[in-house]
Parts: structure tokens; sequence; C-alpha cells
């Protein structure tokens, strides 16, 4: 009896259409209604995809995968090239000509079994080509194995908050498309965790709706979490974005792969590609760098490119997985999550779960917003947590002295740029995060955090309207390289917070909103505009001598203050980690068991 490991995927108008991440093809024509791929006469279809190559690496490096088989879905006639490619090399596995005479207007299907031997392959990947003799339509192909596999459920873990729209439409897509399909029959159940507004949609046939306190991103994946526990055949976990914006066929590769992992610790998370630039990945599983800084994986790569799978199968360590797409063993499980409420929550679940192998697959993805389009005071508040918090926990040397040269560094570059509130900002959270157990604890639910941050932000808002930008009433930043004269003379004189004031530029300039530190841009102006490309609003900052040395010297004082309580907090941390990450905890947060039943 066969096991599916994994099916094509094809174009989707309603998620993505850039055709050159699920196949290749000179002359071919993807029908986006009727979802298959027609092939004219003499004509090739390739897929050495992102999609839909098979990494053959991956799959016998993490799984007890030891056979393989293709099924291949046509209507017409040609020939199937089975080739398997590994450093660049191209050789042909298999070759299968359909000599019949049946041809597109016949309608006849064709449904052919393939028998691939791997046992002498171990890296690379393996990709199906159809060559076509007559006009042909592809209609879909799978990988398969004989090998014996275990089953259990898989529960799907949706947090979301005040996105009813969003998390409908989610909820109705994952039914139609998986939880009702009889192949993956009690196979998949959807828990939704709802932090906000009640979403009216019933419970039951596999689906459950939690109306949960607003504890952010942590406390709704761990009340899923805690939810998933609780249902008997339930093996994985998979954590989800509530827009659902990944291909469907993503969460079967993954349940699939983990069910033949060799190990329970092995972890998949997707990669995160650009909802408004789709083919490019903006991480691929994150890097730890000092123990306590991190990085993207695979940043920019373009996925439709040739060579991009050889690439993104490249492995590095990878740190930690974002919670957009991120399926565990639910008995690999040590701890819960830190109480960030958001960002960071997924970081340091990854950075304490070092027993974990995370793995990224090729068609394992999730299109989300650029980072860079959610800069905002509270944000930077949130953001510095993710990197002083590890530095708390973390056993390199020197973690104290990084981390205050770390937070002085992002406080210059943010009053360079004349965010003076985002730089306090930072030096609140900087302190916060110093404060000991209690304030994690009381803090759980942001709102306190929330008031304080309001408290400080009067100015960097997106609230300004009717500011004439298009006939000359304002500057434009200039592109090219910054000369290294230039860039000095910015640094020494603090970006022109030295400079007087007769000598600065009057004329406004507007940069893009996804500038994080657009220091250069705001040498010398007044005034500087953020522009928000989406909805036309505008924010607006003024350069200031006064409150940039009052940002400067505060900041400054914060890090010689905390360089010196650091060692009593991490110890302070050190005891307080276990019961902070603990089902315990989260427990006494929710204070209740859930009465809701599939």
């Amino acid at each position: 009896m066969y096991f599916l490991l994994q099916k094509v995927i094809l174009p989707n108008i309603d998620l993505c259409t850039e055709e050159q991440l699920y196949f290749r093809t000179q002359g071919g024509k993807y029908n986006y209604t009727s979802r298959n791929l027609l092939v004219p006469r003499h004509k090739v279809a390739c897929f050495d995809t992102f999609f839909n190559a098979f990494s053959v690496k991956k799959w016998k490096k993490y799984t007890t995968l030891t056979s393989l088989f293709l099924r291949v879905n046509i209507i017409g006639r040609g020939t199937i090239n089975v080739r398997h490619k590994e450093n660049g090399v191209i050789r042909v596995l298999k070759q299968i000509d359909f000599k019949s005479s049946c041809n597109i207007s016949d309608e006849i299907e064709i449904e052919i079994e393939i028998e691939i031997d791997i046992s002498k392959i171990n890296f690379g990947y393996i990709y199906v080509e159809w060559q076509s003799d007559e006009d042909s339509v592809l209609n879909g192909f799978e990988f398969l194995t004989k090998d014996h596999v275990s089953k259990s459920s898989m529960a799907l873990v949706i947090t979301t908050y005040n996105r009813k729209e969003a998390v409908t439409k989610t909820i109705n897509r994952i039914n139609k498309t998986l939880l009702t399909q009889s192949e993956f029959k009690d196979r998949f159940k959807l828990i939704v965790v709802n932090n906000g507004e009640a979403i009216n949609h019933p419970s039951g046939n596999g689906i459950m709706v939690i109306n949960n306190e607003n504890l952010g991103g942590s406390g709704g994946f761990m009340r899923g979490l805690i939810e998933a526990g609780k249902i008997n055949d339930v093996k994985h976990v998979i954590f989800m974005d509530d827009d659902g914006s990944c291909e469907i066929e993503s969460i079967c590769r993954t349940h699939a792969f983990l069910l033949m992992a060799k190990d329970k610790n092995t972890v998949v998370t997707g990669c995160m590609l650009f909802e408004d630039n789709p083919a490019i990945i903006h991480e691929s599983g994150a890097i730890w760098h000092r123990d306590f800084l991190h990085y993207p994986d695979k940043h920019y790569l373009d996925a439709r490119e040739i060579d991009s799978l050889d690439t993104f199968d490249n492995e590095r360590k990878i740190g930690y997985g974002g919670w957009w797409f991120f399926a565990f063993n639910i008995n690999a499980i040590e701890y819960y999550s830190f109480p960030f409420f958001v960002r960071g929550d997924d970081l340091l679940f990854g950075y304490m779960h070092k027993k974990h192998n995370i793995v990224t697959l090729n068609g394992v993805a999730s299109w989300q917003m650029d980072f860079e389009r959610k800069i905002s005071v509270l944000n930077s508040y949130l953001n510095f947590r993710t990197v002083a918090v590890p530095a708390l926990i973390s056993k390199r040397k020197f973690a104290a002295l990084l981390l205050s040269v770390f937070f002085v560094r992002e406080v210059f570059l943010a009053s360079f740029s004349c965010r003076y509130e985002l730089a306090r900002a930072m030096i609140m959270s900087y302190n916060d995060c110093l404060s000991g157990r209690e304030f994690w604890e009381d803090n759980v639910d942001l709102l306190e955090i929330r008031k304080r941050i309001n408290a400080i932000t009067h100015n960097e808002k997106f609230n300004v309207e009717g500011i004439d930008i298009v006939n000359g009433c304002v500057d434009y930043p200039c592109s090219g390289k910054e000369k290294a004269i230039y860039k000095f003379f910015r640094c020494i004189t603090l970006n022109g917070h030295l400079i007087p004031a007769f000598f600065l530029i009057k004329k406004p300039i507007v940069v893009d909103y996804r500038h994080y530190h657009p220091t250069k841009f705001s040498f010398r102006r007044i005034t500087i505009y953020h522009l928000n490309i989406e909805n036309g609003k505008l924010l607006k900052l003024t350069h200031s001598k006064m409150e940039f040395f009052k940002v400067i010297i505060n900041g400054l004082f914060t890090a010689v203050k905390n360089f010196y309580r650091f060692k009593s907090a991490k110890k302070e941390m050190k005891n307080s980690l276990p019961y902070l990450t603990s089902k315990l905890f989260w427990y006494k947060k929710f204070n209740k068991k859930s009465e809701d039943k599939y």
C-alpha cells in the first residue's frame, strides 16, 4: 500500500501566480480554472522548481525513507523523464515513453506508476520532466512510498486577534481542501485560538474554536498546544499564521515528513516569502550569531532561479523557526513559550529547545508581510526584548558588554534618524528586561506596557495627511552609494546634531517608511516625512538637538547602569526561566480547562 509523500503543487490565483516557482515550460499554458498544464506538441514542461522538486537529501537524512515511487496523471502522449540533480550534474533515472495513440480530444486519462531506485542516492533532488509528442494535459503527479508508516494526527494551531474575515476564510479553506478530503480522513485537526472578538464558527468536525484572553501569540499558541495535547491521537502540532497564507500541500508534506522522521526532535519550519514579492525568500529559518543575536538564513534568495534549490538545500544550523509555519512532535517539547506576548516567542522557543533539528523543505513556505513594514515605537520596544532576553540566558562570555554595545548602537542610529521616541522605547525595553520575574508575570497581556509606550509616543505616528509631496515642495532620496568621507563627516557631527541650525536644510525630505534607520537621508534635514506607500499617510519627524542629547545621555546612562546590573539580572533570570516557560505558568494564566470538544 502506498503512502503519499509529496503531491505536485500548481499555481492558485487566490494564493500565488508566480509560475516559475511551480514549473518551467516553453510554450506551455497553465489553466487557472481547471488547474492543469497544457503542453503543446514537441514542447517540454519541467518541475525542477521550488514547490515541486523532491529533496532526496533531506528525506534520506532525516527520515526512514527507503522506497520511492512516482505516479503521473496525464492526458495525451509523450515521454516522462525522471531526473536527478546534484551539484549541477543532471542524470536521467527513468525514461518512460507513451506509445498510445490517444490525444487530448479523446480525453483518455493515463495514470502511470514508476519505481525510482534511491538506494544509492543520498544527495540532491529528483524532479519530473514531461516531453510532449502531441498536445497534452498534465493534471498532476505525486511521489509515494511503500515503506511502513505509523499513522497519527496533526493539530493545526492558529492564533488570531480581531481578524475575523481573514481567519474565517482560512477556516473554510482548510476545512474544504483538507479536513473533508477522504484521503486525509482523521489525519488533521484544526484549533483556532481567538484572542479577540468572538468568531461565529461552530466547533466540531475536526474544528475547535477557543475564545481566549488576549495574551498575544505566546498565550494563544500555548493554549492551542495544551488543547492539542488532550487529543489522544495527535502526535504532531503545527503553528500557523491566521491568514493561512501557505499551500495546503505544504501542510500535508510536513506531516508526512514528520511521520517518517527518524528522531522525535525533528522539526519543520516553513520559509517566509514576501507577500508583495512572492518569489523572494525573507527567511528560511534563522541563524544564531554570538549566541543571542540572530539573522535570517537564505535572505533574499530568489526561489525562481534554476540553481536556487542547490543553495536552498545547503544546510546551516537553524536556531529557530517562525511561527507562521512551525511543526513539531508534541512529545519533543520540554519548555513552553516565554511570555513575550508577541515578537520573540518563537525565537526563544527555538533557543531553549537545543535538541531540535530544525529542517527547511522546499515547497514548505508561507507568504508574509515584510517586517520592514511593521516599524513602530511599540515594535521597537518588543524587538529589543528579542535580543536582551536571549543575552540574559546565554552562556557566552562578555554577553553584558556585547548587549550594551548593541543597545548603544541602536539608540544612536534611531536618534541619528530623528526617531527619538523610538530610541526612548528601546531604553524602556532594556530596563524592563532586567526587572525580574515579577515584571514578566504582571505584563503577559502587554496592557500596561502599551499605556507606557503610548505616553511617550506623540509624533511618531502615521497620522499626517494633506501634505503636498508631489509639486516640488519636498525632496526625495537620491540613489547611489554614499562616499566614505561624507559618511565620516556625518558621524563626527552626530548626523548633523552638532551643526548650527542655520546650516540645516529647511526643505522637507520624504523617505519610504520601510527604511528602519534612514540616517543618510535625515542628515541636515529639519523635517523628515516617512511615507506609508500602502495608504499614503505620513509620519513627521523633526530635527531637535535638545531631544537628541536628552535621549543620548539617557541611553548612555542606561547602558552603563545595566552593564553593572546584568550579572544579578542574569542570575535572577536563570532561577525564573523554568517557571516562566512551564505548562503550569500558562495553566494559571488561562485559569480554566477548556470545555470545548471536537
